[in-house]
């Protein structure tokens, strides 16, 4: 064995990364280190992927440097679209809906491609440290993530070539690294875990318990909230919309539809406030905007948490909405928190501490942040991994990995924590169950269920004369299906059509240790089975997988940060063309430059009676998709001759962009209605124009 552990923690984040691994020759009984990026020398990587001037990808620094001069070929925060889709499925039609793309180097990348990008260079950063291969990681991912965004990260490991030996919640991984684990007493511990990263806040309510014996200590996630659009960026946003109203109030001219300028601030902004973590002012220092505009914006730490203050509160409610969760599963109330570990850099925000402090009724000292935020969470998920035997290669898809926690595991298996060791025991952030009687939704694994988790249902039948029937999967806290996720579809086919309630069905449903669903569906009458391990759409098959496995190879850069000679052969990089990628630039308000779209919703479908078992009526042939034409520019109203300035450009782009949408783009037709409302508000006056321009310029960009 080594002197270090060759599985490693990721923490993959949506702005900064990192990755950890165990070093047994470090301190008296070895220690976590965390693996610096050569080129910042910091403990992170940014989340940035790019593209160098000779057009292969890069990733980190470099990308993020070539943020400001080339923004449009370069990709942030792709975390946020993982697992989602720019058309929504529609049971109704049959339609698996679209997933969501990102068009970069001239072709459409799943986002859990781009994401591999960035595992491939945590990956070869790690193995250019300790000068040998690595082939297993632990990757954390936020406790609110869905089937799709955990399956999507499953993927994007496998297209990186790191054999996944868990998936970990990151407030889980965070309560490790804070050593809330090494409990003496027999008594029950409640901690609130306050993550606020770069562009996600996940808050969870962990216990921590000793087992009887000798047994080591449990880890439970009792209670879980979060955000998926709110961060540090978003932070950063406010200051970049603050300092382009200081320069138009100032200089009579709006640059903030310039991506380059907005990138340009926006990264100055992201400096400045880290500033004022420890300062009480700043300066946003902006020479040469343009050729005729140079600025310097002073920003007190009073003005910053002023323009973030309706942020904060969100992280609040969400923090009492973990609260209440743990209190309708395990009975735990406000004073029960004995402390809250800080996670993520943006907690370095100065006002954080004594606002959590406050809130919960607590002494600052008991806000914790003593640990190095940004690297807490690989630091934990390394902790982790080091209770997983190291693989001799990459074993792709197929290898199974037992997950359970029985002992007895065969050489090589990923086991859980030895005796004396952690027990982790993670919990669903959403219920997960089925359609039933035409529309509702009858769960089987409850929001906060511990996992591996499993339950069995039986009762359910046939609706009527079908040969085929569909058990919709749905994921979500409503009582009516459709207003929840559909994530996946069983299709079961029987051997002929009976009468309503003839068969008679079971339904399993089996949450595995990375939170990813397995569901069988049992016919009482003959013993026939159905089973799917719920492949969304926004999921990569097997040769997908594979096949961006050795594109994405190909593409990287040997660029200094994965440049390290390892004993693996490396595939040759190719070169690539360099075309432009149409990212939008963001809005001057607080969003985030890469738009995330709103998670999948099921259409409402045609009623069937009793949906598990329901007969689905024959579906209509799916056409060939034709290339949809744009609406004819007659049918849009031009814009009005008298624009006042400050819309004016924004109008004449909307009113161009429309005149190019297929008439079936549904993010068209919303700009379109907003379109149509905004020119009535400027004939009328409507005091609520400005509001109404910002729904326009919102679904402008999300059109771009």
């Amino acid at each position: 064995m080594g002197r270090y552990h060759k599985v490693i923690g990721i923490d993959l984040g949506t702005t900064y990364s990192a990755v950890s691994i165990w070093d047994s020759e470090k301190g008296e009984k070895g220690e976590i280190i965390v693996i610096q990026n050569p080129i910042s020398q910091s403990s992170t990587v940014p989340s940035v992927v790019g593209l160098d001037p000779e057009g292969k990808v890069i990733v980190g620094t470099q990308a993020q440097n070539n943020l400001v001069m080339d923004p449009t070929n370069t990709v942030i925060e792709i975390k946020r679209l993982m697992g989602t889709y720019r058309r929504e499925p529609n049971a109704a039609t049959n339609d698996p809906g679209e997933p969501t793309t990102v068009r970069f180097r001239n072709r459409d990348y799943k986002p859990q491609e781009i994401s591999a990008f960035i595992l491939m260079e945590l990956k070869r950063m790690a193995e250019h440290f300790i000068g040998e291969p690595i082939h297993d990681a632990v990757i954390t991912v936020p406790a609110y993530f869905k089937e799709p965004q955990k399956g999507a990260t499953a993927d994007a490991a496998a297209m990186a070539h790191l054999n996944l030996r868990r998936l970990l919640n990151e407030p889980t991984a965070a309560s490790v690294c804070f050593g809330v684990d090494n409990v003496t007493d027999d008594k029950r511990h409640i901690y609130a875990v306050y993550d606020l990263g770069g562009g996600t806040f996940d808050v969870s309510i962990v216990a921590v318990t000793k087992n009887p014996g000798d047994l080591g200590t449990s880890v439970d996630v009792i209670g879980t909230g979060g955000d998926p659009k709110l961060g540090g960026g978003d932070f950063d946003d406010r200051i970049t919309g603050y300092a382009l109203q200081q320069i138009q109030a100032k200089h009579n001219v709006d640059l903030s539809q310039d991506p380059a300028i907005w990138s340009r601030i926006k990264r100055e902004a992201e400096m400045r406030k880290r500033e004022l973590s420890s300062s009480t002012a700043t300066m946003l220092n902006l020479p040469y905007l343009t050729p005729q505009i140079s600025v310097n914006i002073p920003l007190t730490r009073a003005t910053f948490e002023q323009l973030i203050s309706d942020l904060l509160q969100k992280s609040l409610d969400c923090l009492d909405e973990a609260i209440e969760s743990a209190y309708q599963a395990n009975g735990v109330t406000r004073d029960m928190i004995e402390q809250v570990l800080l996670v993520g850099g943006s907690t370095r925000v100065a006002c954080i501490r004594k606002m959590l402090a406050d809130h919960l009724d607590m002494e600052i000292e008991d806000v914790r942040a003593d640990i190095n935020p940004d690297e807490v969470v690989s630091r934990g998920a390394a902790i982790v991994a080091k209770d997983f035997a190291p693989m001799d290669a990459f074993e792709g898809q197929e290898i199974p990995i037992d997950m359970s926690e029985q002992p007895g595991g065969e050489p090589g298996a990923a086991t859980a924590a030895p005796a004396q060791g952690i027990v982790l025991n993670d919990v669903t952030s959403h219920t997960l169950g089925i359609l039933v009687n035409e529309s509702d939704f009858f769960p089987l694994i409850p929001k906060d269920s511990q996992i591996p988790a499993s339950t069995k249902q039986g009762g359910f039948t046939n609706g009527g004369l079908s040969h085929e029937i569909d058990c919709m999967i749905f994921q979500g806290e409503d009582q009516i299906a459709f207003n929840n996720t559909l994530i996946g579809k069983l299709p079961i086919l029987l051997p002929e059509a009976k009468e309503r309630g003839f068969y008679k069905f079971e339904v399993t449903f089996s949450l595995d240790n990375n939170g990813l669903l397995s569901v069988t569906v049992l016919c009482l009458n003959n013993n026939q089975t159905w089973d799917t391990k719920v492949q969304c759409n926004v999921r990569a098959s097997k040769a997908e997988i594979e096949k961006s496995a050795q594109d994405l190879q190909a593409a990287m850069a040997g660029s200094p940060q994965g440049s390290a000679a390892v004993e693996e052969p490396v595939q040759p990089v190719g070169v690539m063309p360099k075309p432009p990628m149409p990212t939008p630039p963001p809005m001057p308000r607080p969003q985030p430059q890469a738009y995330t779209p709103p998670p999948p919703q099921a259409q409402p479908v045609q009623p069937v009676p009793q949906a598990v078992s329901a007969p689905a009526q024959p579906a209509a042939p799916v056409p060939t998709p034709q290339p949809a034409q744009p609406a004819p520019a007659g049918a849009i109203p031009p814009p009005p001759a008298e624009v006042p300035e400050k819309y004016a450009g924004m109008v004449r782009r909307s009113f161009k962009l429309l005149s190019q949408l297929p008439s079936s783009d549904q993010n068209g037709q919303r700009l379109m209605r907003a379109y149509i409302a905004f020119l009535k508000d400027l004939e009328g006056n409507d005091p609520d124009i400005e509001d109404d321009f910002e729904d326009l310029s919102e679904l402008y960009y999300r059109c771009k």
